[in-house]
């Protein structure tokens, strides 16, 4: 406990204003700044048409500004100049956002700045007091995308050079071995409508960003009761907490698939999503199972083995638990979102042949993790609001004092200072556990960690043949990878850069779904998102699911 530790631990008792200033700032401006960016990126795609719209308007039907009031005038002046450099900005980023261009190409963003270039010179002559500002602006804006554009293209064979515009170069589709007579029986059955996510039916959202922020400001999850248990870990003093759905008769249901349900980052069972997909599943008379990871939602840790996301042992000891109160042969599935996907992933890999799962499903989730590492995009945009909420939630009020005693006094300010999950990952994960760097904690969090058979070219220099598999020619059961090419968080590089040849990699057990559009746990549907919610993600989950039960209990009955 923080009040049984000796007072040298707490180094920031001895710092000066200004270094304590110098951390909040690290605290509470990146999200912000974050936040704002995100924002303008999101509605670029409505500002520069209503931009140009009212600069094209002005010029067929000009109106003069006879005012006397040279105050009035200066205002009106100013609010033009704002205006001008707003709609500058907007067509900028689809010039140059990786989003924009993924999903439109580089010709429409081209055409918006130029038309706005030539638009905003014409009304900035008429102009009298903000007339220079808004030239320097011009030139400032036109410097900065011009560099963007010159270096769109990667900047070199190293991880840590720029990644330039990661524009997808793998096709959507559902991919999986037809050499597996099993696999392909699964896609026979999955369910065209549980697996189809095109214009028909996706939300009109224009990139990743609002495919993952909008569900999760609009959508709301009905109240779900859950039963709480305690799993003794078979590795350490510890216990993992699981909460348990069962349908709404009370009355667990001994034929239709247990699900083990694996949360995201600083997460629970409280997560919309997740709760939204318990709810949906155990209305069909299906038992969820959530796993709750150490020392979220306010879980006991003990001793100083907190929440990693290398740790696949908890996952383990929960499915050999789930497994033993079930029947024989009644499936049980695991499900992964986001962090709980790479979890899963990593844990199917690793297990092979021992794994006690039956199926499981990956969404949202990356196999490679390493490729992350480059994501800049994602560290500049989501990860700074994501860091904040890991900070103040899990190691700020929770585990500080662990943290104090591993760190030294330079490591855990760096902690507090942190303005990414990676750089967290630095401090809280690889100083704190012992992990060589975070190059090796990513390669043992990611179930493709040790291969090198589908990086890219400039991840070769890690030192592995070109041909090594690694752990995820392993997987033994039905395990199938779902996700976004458009996904802000996890880069697609993160699914392989050859899936028609992940696929048919060991066994032939895994399948891959991946999308155009989507986001990050997203998927929304229709005009009006939050009337969905996140059922085509979920329903995905459970299409699946249901196929391999179908499948496995054809054999069965042969």
């Amino acid at each position: 406990p923080d009040h049984e530790m000796h007072p040298d631990f707490f180094y920031e008792n001895s710092m000066g204003f200004l270094s304590r200033a110098v951390t909040l700032f690290y605290q509470v401006s990146p999200a912000l700044m974050a936040m704002g960016e995100l924002w303008l990126r999101l509605f670029s795609c409505i500002i520069a048409p209503l931009v140009g719209t009212y600069l094209i308007a002005k010029e067929i039907r000009p109106t003069s500004n006879d005012s006397k009031n040279k105050e009035s005038d200066w205002r009106h002046d100013r609010r033009q100049a704002i205006l001008l450099v707003l709609g500058l900005t907007a067509s900028a980023v689809l010039f140059t956002d990786t989003m924009y261009v993924q999903a439109y190409g580089r010709t429409n963003g081209g055409i918006s700045l130029c038309t706005l270039i030539i638009l905003s010179l014409r009304r900035s002559s008429k102009l009298s007091s903000y007339k220079k500002r808004f030239r320097f602006a011009l030139m400032a804006i036109l410097s900065i995308t011009g560099f963007l554009f010159l270096r769109s293209e990667r900047g070199g064979s190293s991880i840590s050079d720029h990644p330039g515009i990661d524009v997808a170069s793998i096709e959507e589709g559902l991919y999986y071995s037809k050499d597996n007579s099993f696999m392909a029986r699964v896609a026979e059955l999955w369910p065209e409508e549980n697996r189809s996510y095109n214009k028909e039916n996706a939300s009109p959202l224009p990139t990743g960003d609002s495919r993952t922020g909008i569900p999760f400001l609009v959508n709301s999850s009905p109240h779900q009761t859950y039963q709480r248990l305690w799993v003794q870990s078979q590795h350490d003093d510890e216990s993992v907490a699981i909460d348990i759905a069962f349908p709404p008769d009370g009355v667990h249901s001994s034929t239709k698939p247990v699900y083990l349900v694996l949360h995201g980052l600083n997460g629970g069972s409280h997560e919309e999503y997740v709760r939204e997909f318990v709810v949906r599943r155990v209305s069909e008379g299906h038992t969820c199972v959530v796993m709750i990871a150490r020392g979220l939602m306010d879980t006991p840790v003990f001793g100083f083995n907190v929440f990693h996301g290398a740790r696949i042992t908890d996952v383990d000891d929960s499915a050999k638990a789930i497994r033993k109160g079930i029947e024989t042969n009644q499936m049980l599935a695991g499900v992964g979102y986001s962090m709980g996907a790479i979890i899963l992933s990593n844990y199917v890999a690793r297990s092979g042949l021992k794994c006690h799962l039956d199926s499981a499903m990956a969404v949202s989730g990356g196999l490679d993790m390493r490729e992350n590492l480059n994501f800049v995009r994602s560290m500049r945009l989501w990860q700074p609001m994501l860091a904040q909420s890991l900070k103040e939630d899990f190691i700020m009020d929770k585990f500080d004092g662990r943290f104090r005693q591993r760190l030294t006094k330079e490591q855990h300010l760096a902690l507090m200072r942190a303005t990414s999950v990676s750089e967290i990952d630095v401090h809280a994960i690889v100083t704190y556990n012992n992990f060589d760097d975070l190059m090796n904690y990513y390669t043992e969090m990611s179930a493709m960690g040790d291969s090198s058979a589908f990086q890219a070219s400039h991840m070769k220099s890690v030192g592995l043949s070109d041909t090594k598999i690694g752990r995820i020619a392993n997987v033994s059961i039905p395990f199938c990878v779902f996700h976004s090419l458009d996904d802000p968080l996890t880069t697609w590089r993160t699914m392989g850069h050859n899936p028609k040849e992940l696929v048919q990699t060991g066994s032939g057990h895994i399948m891959m779904y991946l999308t155009e559009s989507g986001g990050h746990v997203g998927w929304p549907l229709g005009m009006n998102p939050a009337k969905h919610g996140w059922k085509f993600m979920n329903d995905a989950v459970a299409g699946f699911v249901n196929s391999v039960n179908t499948a496995r209990l054809e054999i069965l009955s042969a």
